[in-house]
C-alpha cells in the first residue's frame, strides 16, 4: 500500500549505452489509471543508494488528479490527425485520433520523451543519436537513409530518417527521429509510419517536432 493505494514494486536490471542500470519501478493503482514512479541508478552506484531510492519511491503521496500534461517538462503542438494517446512520466505518445494502444503496425504514431544523461558524457552526439534509433525495440533490419544536424528552438541535435521492418507483422516502416541535447540530458522525438504512407506522415512528424519546447532549462 502506497499513499493509501494498492501498488506493486518491481526491482529491474537493464543494460543501456554500455552501462548496467538498476531500477525501482512502482506501479500504483489510481482511479481510472495506473501511476508509474521510476528511480534509476547505475548498478555500480555507492552502497546504500538503492535503499535510499527505494524509500523515496515508496514515500510517494498523491493529491487530486490533474491534467497529466501539466507534469511534462516540455510542450508540443499536435497536428491532425495526431492526438494525445498516453502520457507516462516524461513520455508523451501521439497517435491517429488518440488511439491507444495501436491496433497494428499500420497505425502511425509519435513518441516524445526526456532522458537524463548527466553522468554519461556523450562525445559523439551523431553516433549516439544513430545508436538510439538502431535500438528501437519494435523495429528490426533498420537502415539509415540520412542523418542531418537539426536545430529546434535553442536546442541542437540530429534528425534521422530510416527504414525498417516491424517485428510483429513484418510491415515495412519509415522512421523519423530527432535527438536534441541540453545541459543535463537529451530529448527523443520519434515518429514511425508504414513506408507506404511516408509521404503523408514524414511532413507531419517534422511539423510536430518543430513545435517541441522545453518548459524551462533543465538544471544540473
Amino acid at each position: 500500500m502506497v499513499g493509501g493505494k494498492s501498488a506493486i514494486l518491481l526491482d529491474i536490471e537493464q543494460p543501456a549505452y554500455g552501462t548496467m542500470f538498476k531500477k525501482w519501478l512502482l506501479a500504483v493503482d489510481r482511479p481510472g489509471a495506473t501511476a508509474l514512479i521510476v528511480a534509476t541508478y547505475p548498478s555500480a552506484a555507492k552502497k546504500g543508494l538503492a535503499e535510499q531510492l527505494k524509500e523515496a519511491v515508496l514515500g510517494a503521496t498523491f493529491g487530486e488528479i490533474s491534467d497529466p500534461k501539466e507534469a511534462l517538462s516540455f510542450t508540443v503542438l499536435t497536428t491532425h490527425p495526431f492526438e494525445i494517446a498516453k502520457i507516462m512520466g516524461q513520455t508523451l505518445i501521439l497517435s491517429v485520433n488518440g488511439e491507444f494502444p495501436a491496433k497494428d503496425e499500420s497505425s502511425p504514431f509519435m513518441i516524445l520523451a526526456l532522458s537524463p544523461n548527466k553522468d554519461n558524457v556523450i562525445s559523439d552526439k551523431k553516433a549516439f543519436a544513430e545508436n538510439v534509433l538502431m535500438q528501437t525495440a519494435t523495429v528490426k533490419n533498420i537502415t539509415i537513409e540520412h542523418t542531418v544536424p537539426e536545430k529546434i528552438g535553442s536546442l541542437m541535435g540530429y534528425a534521422i530518417v530510416a527504414e525498417g521492418i516491424g517485428i510483429k507483422e513484418k510491415t515495412p516502416l519509415t522512421m523519423y527521429q530527432v535527438i536534441l541535447y541540453d545541459t543535463v540530458g537529451h530529448s527523443l522525438l520519434l515518429g514511425v509510419t508504414p513506408s507506404a504512407k511516408r509521404d503523408v506522415y514524414l511532413p507531419i512528424f517534422e511539423k510536430v517536432a518543430k513545435t517541441f519546447t522545453l518548459k524551462a532549462r533543465r538544471s544540473d
